[in-house]
């Protein structure tokens, strides 16, 4: 049971990342669609990469308290290149929610092309960041 405890966030946190990514690229298709088409379209989905964001940004954090804990109760720190990763994923995400802001906006605003480059941005720092995690 205890092993499952802690798996569930792993996942959550993966899945999370997943569906920002994927929720980010959809995004970037429907700013290339044609203004009447654009008109149809609910202005909501423009927050939903953002929202998912926030969920991978606090399972990260939630799985690094987890590391952390564990490796005290161990008696062995963590070495230096965890926290560096850690910190170059957690500036990649932070980057990728202000392109995600920023699409956003220009997406509501009716800038497309400039919406669909911040979101191209926003994915290009989400895979990378996902890259990077996969060290750990």
């Amino acid at each position: 049971m205890e092993k499952l405890l802690s798996i569930i966030p792993i996942w959550i946190h993966v899945l999370s990342m997943a569906g920002s990514f994927g929720a980010t690229v959809l995004c970037a298709v429907l700013c290339r669609l044609t203004p009447a088409e654009m008109e149809n379209q609910n202005n909501s989905i423009w927050s939903i990469p953002q929202m998912l964001l926030g969920a991978t940004l606090l399972t990260g954090l939630a799985l690094v308290y987890l590391r952390f804990t564990a490796a005290m109760h161990a008696g062995s720190p963590l070495s230096g290149h965890f926290w560096g990763i850690v910190g170059s994923k957690v500036i990649l995400l932070l980057s990728a929610g202000g392109f995600l802001g920023i699409a956003s906006n220009k997406a509501k605003t009716g800038n497309n092309m400039a919406a669909f480059r911040s979101w191209v941005a926003a994915a290009i720092n989400l895979s990378l960041a996902a890259f990077i995690g996969l060290s750990l």
